[in-house]
């Protein structure tokens, strides 16, 4: 189709009003996937990571957590609940000699070990003290 045609599609008497129809529609088309291109890209961008599988729950699972994995700084440590509703915890990374600051008690860690953890449910964040006295927030 030339242009001139193209062009008399858009004035008034043109005899096929159906074409004319089609050809308003692509351009009305074409200019939203243009705004909506340049909204995309001035917009800002966030890369999502995915939980740990031992961090993950389905929305229909009931049951209630027995077990976090936390982490940060280059340490992480594994925190269970046991059917005695105690708890536990593991340093499963980071260099020996840290201990865990909870309020006024002091847990002591040791790599590959569990050790007693005196809570009453599973933390959402840990302070973990490393040898040289640094504190490091575990979640």
């Amino acid at each position: 189709m030339s242009r001139d045609i193209y062009e008399a599609l858009f004035h008034d008497g043109s005899p096929d009003e159906l074409l004319k129809a089609f050809a308003q529609a692509g351009r009305r088309r074409a200019a939203a996937e243009a705004l909506a291109t340049d909204e995309m890209m001035e917009g800002s961008w966030v890369e999502l990571e995915s939980l740990p599988e031992a961090q993950m729950r389905l929305a229909a699972d009931d049951r209630s957590a027995t077990e976090i994995i936390l982490a940060g700084g280059g340490y992480s440590v594994h925190v269970r609940r046991h059917e005695d509703q105690t708890y536990t915890v593991e340093q499963t990374s980071g260099p020996g000699g840290a201990s865990l600051r909870l309020g006024e008690d002091w847990v002591v860690l040791s790599s590959g070990a569990e050790v007693p953890l005196p809570v009453t449910a599973l933390p959402g964040e840990l302070t973990l003290v490393d040898k040289s006295g640094k504190e490091i927030k575990l979640s």
